[in-house]
């Protein structure tokens, strides 16, 4: 029913992902595990010689560095498809919003993003990430962007959309790949599945290149697109958002320079406050350590 879609290098993380897999799917299903995505050019090309050689109607994309604690969750994902056929894509972490300034796929705004995954901590137990923007007993919320960690699809959907050949690495392949399959079906994030995510993302030069790359070069989806109208000056506050959340980031201060410049911070006085701590953070803190 499932062919799951797992890049992972590491030898050991593979078999045990494959293993954890089999135990908690609850239906047929294969793995196929792609080892070398880095040296085919990243997850794009990865995914689609993957998916490629699927032998079920239903794909899930996901990472390595999860667990999945929902039992048998593959027949809560088969159920999802079956009850809208209009369904073309399901996540974990998505957005009812879409900015058109440089962001990732969340708005920060609670009224658009959707979220139910549990996030390991260090040391400490778990901690559950949940966003709803409506009723919290709506298992399905429809959104425009999703994130990669998990992301579940129609061999059919992903035979018309693809991801992207034009993206390569590991960042912004899922926020493409929702907003064009939003195009043409539904999009949604789900909350009857739980999964455990061991990492906190990678938001270092890498991510803001890509980011750069993806509103400048790569989308081809009018942005800002959003389920619903969006209220005057919801762009300005997504920018607010991701200054905010970029700001202890690994990021050199070239790219805040261009982060800055791109997104008209100095031409916005309502920013001017999280632009300027965006800009001296690196300098603070090699100050602070003496």
């Amino acid at each position: 029913m499932i062919s799951v879609i797992i890049c992972a290098p590491d030898r050991n993380r593979a078999a045990g992902i494959a293993a954890h897999v089999a135990a908690t799917i609850g239906l047929p299903h294969e793995v196929l595990l792609v080892p070398d995505a880095l040296a085919q050019g990243g997850m794009c090309p990865a995914y689609n010689n993957a998916a490629i050689q699927a032998q079920y109607p239903l794909l899930c994309f996901m990472h390595d560095d999860v667990e999945l604690h929902t039992p048998d969750w593959g027949l809560r994902v088969l159920a999802h498809f079956e009850a809208d056929p209009t369904l073309g894509l399901i996540g974990l972490a998505g957005s009812r919003y879409k900015s058109a300034v440089l962001s990732g796929w969340a708005s920060g705004r609670p009224q658009y993003d959707c979220c139910n995954v549990l996030q390991s901590t260090p040391g400490g137990a778990p901690a559950r990430v949940w966003l709803h923007p409506g009723d919290a007993a709506d298992m399905r919320v429809p959104v425009k962007t999703l994130d990669g960690v998990w992301l579940c699809t129609r061999k059919s959907v992903w035979e018309q959309v693809r991801f992207s050949s034009s993206i390569p690495g590991f960042h912004f392949y899922d926020i493409d790949f929702s907003l064009r399959v939003s195009q043409h079906f539904t999009v949604a994030n789900v909350y009857d599945v739980d999964l455990l995510h061991f990492s906190k993302g990678n938001f270092g030069d890498a991510w803001i290149s890509n980011a750069i790359r993806f509103h400048q070069e790569w989308n081809t989806v009018p942005l800002p697109t959003s389920i619903d109208t969006a209220p005057a000056g919801t762009e300005v506050a997504v920018q607010h958002f991701w200054l905010n959340r970029l700001l202890k980031e690994p990021i050199s201060g070239t790219l805040r320079r261009r982060w800055l410049r791109l997104n008209k911070v100095v031409q916005t006085p309502a920013l001017w406050k999280e632009g300027f701590k965006f800009f001296i953070f690196p300098a603070w803190q090699r100050l602070k350590k003496g």
